[in-house]
């Protein structure tokens, strides 16, 4: 039997990842309706994901002591600090700024989710043998198709513009990562 030893660097760009997932989420939501809601938030949060995750690429990228830096930061601080070293100034009650707090805000709702006990009052239709309405919480009811197609596009949007004002080349999009390795052989004894 031949063994060796593989060494070298890798480099994964999570938020590549996340936006691949939140599109696979959407197309999964979108084939299957059983399973709709739980696909609709996994795309919502994987965009939410994408933008976190490039926030902190770029961090590293611009700043030597992010990592110590950013855990003193809320995300929507972090993306507005290096909205301004990169020249944007974001308007969040428009598209696409307008998206990314609501995802923040949804992300963080999933994230520490907590039962809730709402008070309800809904005019219903009484025409016809049965009283049928429903409910949805906050959650539930930003779950659908619609935001989860805009939340796709303005993620990739935001994240683009951002890379880009920043100084950044080529779409970040396109790039999961790489890796150099070496291959060392032992000698059979």
């Amino acid at each position: 039997m031949s063994k060796a030893t593989v060494s070298g660097r890798q480099t994964t760009n999570t938020f590549a990842y996340m936006f691949i997932g939140a599109k696979a989420m959407l197309e999964q939501a979108e084939r299957d309706q059983d399973s709709q809601l739980y696909n609709l938030v996994s795309c919502l949060i994987y965009c939410a994901f994408t933008i976190e995750a490039y926030i902190n690429h770029l961090g590293q990228l611009k700043c030597n002591d992010w990592d110590r830096k950013e855990r003193t930061m809320s995300k929507l601080k972090k993306f507005k600090s290096l909205c301004g070293e990169a020249g944007i100034d974001p308007d969040f009650s428009q598209r696409p700024y307008l998206t990314l707090r609501e995802l923040f805000l949804f992300r963080d709702k999933m994230a520490h989710g907590k039962t809730t006990t709402e008070s309800v009052r809904k005019e219903v239709d009484l025409t016809g043998d049965s009283l049928r309405f429903t409910t949805e919480s906050e959650w539930q009811e930003f779950s659908t198709i619609e935001n989860a197609r805009r939340a796709i596009e303005d993620t990739e949007e935001l994240v683009k513009e951002l890379h880009e004002k920043s100084g950044q080349n080529g779409n970040p999009m396109n790039y999961l990562g790489g890796g150099l390795f070496g291959v060392q052989r032992h000698n059979a004894t």
